[in-house]
């Protein structure tokens, strides 16, 4: 048996807008997770969706804040244990166990 990694740490799509006062306390979650508990190695894209039409209507993103996380959607009330859970969970299904 072997296990490979697909991708060492999950990539995190974080939806927002300049105008979205919730956005920014969740981006500080964010900022604050990606720091105390994995040391600043978390890819998070931050994508404003008044300037990135393409990936708003690639991703369907209806509602901000908006996490996508592997195959894990956050929205609107996002709390900092669901996004550790999914961050846990795109950790988790980059294993490829053979």
């Amino acid at each position: 048996m072997s296990i490979e990694f697909n991708d060492a740490y999950p990539k995190i799509l974080f939806f927002s807008s300049t105008h979205c006062a919730p956005c920014k306390p969740v981006e500080e979650m964010l900022k604050r997770i990606n720091i105390s508990m994995f040391g600043k190695k978390l890819y998070i894209q931050k994508i404003d969706v008044e300037k990135n039409y393409s990936l708003t209507n690639q991703y369907k993103i209806v509602s901000l804040p908006t996490i996508i996380i592997a195959d894990r959607r956050l929205s609107l009330n996002i709390q900092e244990e669901d996004i550790i859970d999914a961050i846990l969970y795109g950790f988790i299904s980059s294993v490829k166990i053979e």
